[in-house]
């Protein structure tokens, strides 16, 4: 009888390594069936432009860096070219031997005899798809192409099918459209943004911000910094008429005599004049210019979600408003505890937002195989 007991210990330890590898892989897969999800609803709007308060406020404007974020705007404008890079092969890179480097100019050589091999590739190798796994989307977008010169209010997604990332929700998620509609019939309030997206929210240590952007599209008439692009413009063609006409009028015999007196001109028109006020802002040396947007909306900042016992918010948001000083931009920044179902208000006297967090149910994963 020991063989045999030895023979059923054995199919039990067998068992329950098998019960246990099981219950491993379905902890992995139900891992993000079991994190909190939630839906927000983010209403923005801001005052007309024509009502002057009484507040002032810092005219300089307040750079807000984009690297460290998440943008759900772009990828919905933008086409998302995953799948294209997909598509492609991996080149062959070059190898450290002098005969791998042979072989490979060899072959780069064939390349141009038929059947020719495809003119695009990857340059750099791909990692496992199980090493791509973020918490946070990574969307590969054509940022080139041309944005409108207004975006729509509603920012809404065309299907419902749930992501393991962040992702905008459909038109039917929304919850406070009456609220929204409210808002905008009234003849004082300009609504900017209503949007509705899902994510899971982490620790602050972890949490990653949302940037969100909307409303009119200023890049043609101003830089990040408030600078009118075409009153530069207009300098720029007066300033190069004006030393053609030098240069053809022959009235200077030598040319550096001829970029002397016009930098006198200008000089004396107080062109080569930094002016102090906010729509000539200069940035600052300290600031990297790659991590600012490239456009320039009426409304641009950051959202962060984060869950550390309770729910908390931090906005920071820059609104662009013409006043009678011209173009200025007014940063809000604020910071809230919030509770899941409740209707939250951040005030400002430039800027309203209206947040609601609600809990949403992420579907069962359908069976693979029925």
């Amino acid at each position: 009888m020991k063989p045999v007991t030895d023979t059923i210990s054995v199919l039990l330890k067998s068992m329950l390594a098998g019960l246990t590898l099981t219950f491993s892989c379905y902890a992995i897969a139900s891992n993000t069936a079991a994190e909190r999800w939630f839906e927000i609803e983010l209403i923005v709007f801001t005052p007309t432009t024509g009502n002057d308060l009484k507040e002032q406020f810092d005219g300089q404007v307040t750079p807000i860096r984009l690297s460290n974020s998440f943008d759900l705007v772009t990828s919905h404008y933008q086409p998302d070219i995953s799948s294209l890079l997909a598509t492609l092969a991996p080149c062959n890179l070059p190898s450290e031997t002098a005969t791998d480097r042979l072989a490979v100019a060899v072959q780069n050589w064939q390349q141009w005899q038929p059947p020719f091999s495809p003119i695009f590739c990857l340059s750099e190798r791909q990692p496992p798809s199980w090493q791509r796994v973020s918490l946070f989307p990574e969307y590969l977008v054509n940022s080139q192409l041309p944005m409108p010169d207004s975006l729509p209010v509603q920012l809404a997604a065309k299907s419902d099918r749930h992501q393991p990332v962040p992702y905008l929700a459909p038109r039917s998620a929304f919850a406070l459209s009456d609220l929204a509609s409210k808002i905008s019939r009234q003849p004082n309030q300009t609504l900017l943004l209503h949007t509705v997206w899902r994510q899971a929210p982490v620790t602050e240590r972890l949490a990653v911000p949302s940037r969100w952007f909307g409303g009119t599209n200023y890049s043609e008439l101003t830089d990040y910094w408030g600078q009118d692009r075409t009153q530069a413009a207009t300098d720029n063609a007066a300033a190069t008429a004006t030393a053609l006409t030098i240069l053809d009028n022959e009235q200077q015999d030598d040319v550096f005599s001829a970029i002397d007196t016009l930098l006198d001109q200008l000089n004396a028109a107080g062109k080569l004049e930094a002016l102090p006020d906010q729509r000539q802002q200069l940035p600052l040396s300290g600031d990297n210019l790659s991590n600012l947007p490239d456009r320039v909306w009426q409304l641009d900042g950051l959202f962060k979600l984060h869950l550390d016992h309770y729910l908390f918010v931090n906005t920071d948001f820059n609104l662009r408003r013409f006043s009678a000083a011209g173009l200025q931009s007014i940063n809000v920044k604020q910071s809230r505890r919030v509770i899941s179902g409740e209707l939250h208000y951040l005030d400002h006297p430039y800027l309203g937002i209206i947040l609601q967090i609600r809990r949403f149910q992420p579907p069962e994963q359908e069976a693979e195989a029925k």
